[in-house]
């Protein structure tokens, strides 16, 4: 019984980090897929754009639908979604024909993220369920690092197509593993809930709408970064794929200090402070980017090492600050976890979709975009800091 949990264990946390793979898999190789479909950089960081849209989308539907279909089927559904769409990116034709295909993996996708939750929320107890969440943080840390450097080594060795293949072979193991693992947790004779009070105690609950943003512009941010990295790092900076995608781990890494430091602070600390230092080192990190390029570009190497540190302190602060955002998030609504956790996710997984297509528009094809783009966001998140104090 013992082992057959753990198996089920593994199963859940792929389901969860296969979606954050299939985001920035490519990523490494958005140039050469500019010049493959004849397009600008703006516009193939469009294709970041609207995985988010249809991630955001995906996230309500699944999570609705598990409830009345029951959790296995939406997740079967989904991941067959998710593969469909991966062949269509394998075989699209023209650059429309890829946003489509992009479209639609993303919303297959988000079952692996909404449901998988759902899942864990069915099966274990509280305390249980802070082992398996502490597991699956690791992960979703990881796996965006994972993704450009597995992706790296992929289109070097074969060519970009077969990222996209490697996505398809994903969705295949994760159906199959689903298929023959997963079990149905949903309990019989769901819960009827009154819609339209659910409704308004959401629309007029101000640090819903608040918390949401903050997720969705960190999550933005992250996300803006693997789009505008690959123009950064190949194009301007000349690394090879394969580098480039080693950069993840920095990524990752200040990510894991990131929420270590916010677990810490949030022991003697107000969750007030520990916005204001997550924030705080955001600033910091985007001062020290702007120092690399506007005063180190005749010094190659020293450039290098102060944009990564840069980015080193920009994940962290806005990491920092995440967990805080999320555990508050949905507190006044515990009643309707499952009802406001579509709502929340289909909020700030569009505000993702946005950040992301405006990080497009800000491409210029010169180190500055990225920082003046941080540096927007930057003003726009202390403000609604600043706004949510109690």
């Amino acid at each position: 019984m013992k082992s057959q949990k753990k198996s089920f264990t593994w199963l859940i946390i792929f389901l969860v980090g296969f979606p954050q793979i299939s985001e920035t898999i490519y990523t490494p190789s958005l140039s050469d897929l500019a010049l493959h479909f004849k397009v600008s950089g703006s516009q193939i960081q469009h294709t970041l754009s609207i995985y988010f849209c249809g991630f955001a989308i995906g996230v309500f539907l699944w999570g609705i639908l598990s409830d009345y279909t029951g959790r296995k089927p939406a997740m079967l559904t989904g991941i067959a979604l998710y593969s469909i769409g991966s062949l269509l990116c394998l075989r699209a034709p023209g650059f429309e024909d890829l946003l489509w295909a992009r479209f639609i993996q993303a919303l297959g996708a988000a079952a692996g993220s909404n449901v998988s939750q759902t899942i864990l929320r069915d099966t274990y107890n509280d305390r249980e369920r802070v082992a398996v969440f502490s597991k699956i943080s690791a992960v979703l840390a990881f796996s965006p690092a994972i993704g450009p450097l597995a992706g790296s080594i992929i289109a070097s060795v074969w060519d970009v197509s077969m990222v996209f293949g490697a996505l398809v072979l994903m969705g295949t193991v994760a159906f199959t593993w689903s298929v023959i693992r997963l079990q149905e947790t949903r309990i019989q004779g769901a819960t009827t809930y009154n819609l339209k009070a659910i409704g308004r105690n959401i629309v007029t609950d101000k640090s819903f709408w608040i918390w949401g943003g903050l997720i969705g512009i960190i999550n933005g941010i992250i996300f803006s970064y693997y789009g505008e990295a690959p123009f950064i790092f190949i194009d301007h900076l000349h690394f090879s794929m394969v580098a480039y995608g080693c950069i993840g781990l920095v990524v990752a890494l200040a990510s894991f200090c990131g929420a270590w430091c916010c677990k810490q602070l949030s022991q003697s600390r107000s969750k007030q402070q520990v916005l204001y230092f997550g924030n705080f080192a955001f600033l910091t990190g985007i001062g020290i980017y702007l120092i690399a390029v506007l005063c180190l570009s005749p010094f190659h190497t020293l450039m290098i090492a102060a944009l990564l540190l840069a980015i080193f302190v920009v994940m962290f602060g806005i990491t920092c600050m995440l967990p805080v955002c999320l555990s508050n998030a949905l507190v006044r609504h515990k009643g309707y976890l499952g009802i406001a956790g579509a709502v929340l996710g289909l909020y700030y997984y569009a505000l993702v979709g946005g950040i992301t297509w405006l990080m497009s528009a800000f491409h210029n094809a010169t180190l500055l975009a990225f920082p003046l783009f941080l540096l927007l966001w930057f003003v726009i998140n202390t403000g609604l800091i600043l706004v949510n104090r109690e």
